[in-house]
């Protein structure tokens, strides 16, 4: 790995897997000869993190929507109520209710995959950062991909898969939720299945990527569960290899953002009271898969 300057911007590969740091920009100024090298180094590495920035929700907005338009979360309930552009992810906890989403990520995804236009970039500022634990874990899907087996590739091209928010539906959930009826809940707010293919062509790289998890994939189209159950069983033990994965230990001041197109990403929680880890999350509307 080598580090790469242009004009006052370093980028600094993270890990052999992915990610790189961003050091000597300010998000919130940025001209756009830079803010192109910074888009093109996130198309590159997938995942940057952006040191020493302290963007305020409403510019972390106008900074969002320089990568396009912004995708609001299916929940409205921890959307910022001054800035809805923003998604408060938070362990925090006043007068018993929770401030912001405490368990966002648990399961590996890549975000909004569960509707028609996933989500194309993901940015998290990094508001209060706690001595232990709320790390987050990214894996390289485009790895993922290139590394399997020519039979494999053979079996699932052309294949569509079945995203859906509603855990009800998952066979891979474990039931473990903060609602008080999870089956209520998820049958109530989710939105219609979404069908993506398994395998997706990035529109800037044309690199391929699988584009699939845990988390959202419950199915494969026109495929009976006998048979592709263990298709996905197949797919998600391959992306369970630690060397697709780069692991973040957060810092104050980190402006993170990923490519949700090649990667899908893990909150490892472990987070203890009274310490707190509070982010503020901006999600940009992507493309149709293709």
């Amino acid at each position: 790995m080598s580090e790469v300057v242009t004009s006052e911007m370093v980028v600094r590969p993270l890990s052999d897997a992915m990610g790189a740091e961003i050091i000597g920009v300010d998000a919130a100024n940025m001209i756009d000869a830079d803010f192109e090298r910074l888009r093109d180094a996130l198309h590159e590495h997938i995942m940057l993190a952006v040191r020493d920035q302290a963007l305020d929700p409403a510019s972390q907005t106008a900074f969002a929507k320089r990568f396009g338009e912004i995708q609001y979360h299916i929940n409205s309930e921890y959307k910022m109520k001054d800035q809805p552009e923003v998604l408060i992810l938070s362990t925090e906890v006043v007068d018993g209710k929770n401030v912001g989403i405490p368990d966002a990520g648990s399961d590996w995804h890549s975000d909004h995959s569960y509707v028609d236009r996933p989500t194309a970039y993901t940015i998290l500022q990094s508001v209060v950062v706690p001595e232990h634990g709320g790390d987050t874990e990214w894996t390289n899907m485009v790895m993922a991909y290139e590394t399997l087996s020519d039979d494999l590739k053979a079996r699932i091209e052309g294949l569509i898969g079945i995203h859906s928010f509603n855990r009800a539906r998952n066979p891979r959930w474990s039931r473990v939720s903060r609602h008080k009826d999870p089956d209520e809940y998820y049958n109530r707010v989710s939105p219609p299945d979404a069908f993506h293919p398994i395998v997706r062509t990035h529109p800037a790289t044309g690199r391929k990527a699988l584009f699939v998890s845990p988390r959202f994939t419950i199915g494969i189209k026109e495929m009976d569960d006998t048979e592709a159950q263990p298709l996905l069983d197949a797919l998600f033990a391959h992306i369970d290899n630690r060397d697709f994965v780069y692991h973040h230990k957060w810092r104050p001041g980190d402006l993170v953002l990923w490519d949700n197109r090649q990667t899908l990403h893990l909150a490892c929680g472990g987070v203890k009271p009274p310490e707190v880890r509070r982010m503020h999350r901006t999600t940009v509307l992507g493309e149709i898969p293709a």
